[in-house]
C-alpha cells in the first residue's frame, strides 16, 4: 500500500495510494494560462489525506497522478496547496464528495 517516506525536519510528506482522483483543466479567454485543479484522496497506513493541487504550469498537466497510482509527495514535482488528514475509521465516500464540492476550482465556476 504505502511506501516509506522520510521528511526533512517536521514537514509531512504524504506517501500512499491514490484511491480517488478528480482532475480538471479549464481555460478562459480572459486569462493567458489554463488552470489545472487536481484533487486526491491518498490512502496511508494511518488514514486518508485529502489533497488539492492548483496550478497553471502546462508542463505538469499531462503528468498529474491518476487514481490507483502510488505517490511520494517528495518526488511528485507538484505541491499540494491543501492537505487534510482523515483517520481511517472516519473516512467515508461522503467525505470525498464534500471535499470535491468545496475544493474543485475551475475558471468561471
Amino acid at each position: 500500500m504505502a511506501t516509506a517516506c522520510t521528511a526533512p525536519t517536521s514537514v509531512q510528506v504524504i506517501c500512499g495510494k491514490i484511491i480517488e482522483a478528480e482532475v480538471k483543466v479549464t481555460v478562459d479567454a480572459a486569462r493567458q494560462l489554463p488552470l489545472a485543479c487536481a484533487l486526491y484522496a491518498i490512502e496511508t497506513p494511518a488514514g486518508v489525506w485529502l489533497c488539492a493541487y492548483y496550478g497553471q504550469n502546462r508542463s505538469v498537466f499531462d503528468s498529474l497522478p491518476q487514481k490507483g497510482a502510488e505517490v511520494d509527495e517528495g518526488k511528485l514535482g507538484i505541491v499540494f496547496r491543501i492537505k487534510d488528514f482523515i483517520p481511517k475509521e472516519q473516512y467515508q465516500p461522503a467525505v470525498w464528495e464534500e471535499f470535491k464540492q468545496k475544493r474543485l476550482m475551475v475558471y468561471g465556476g
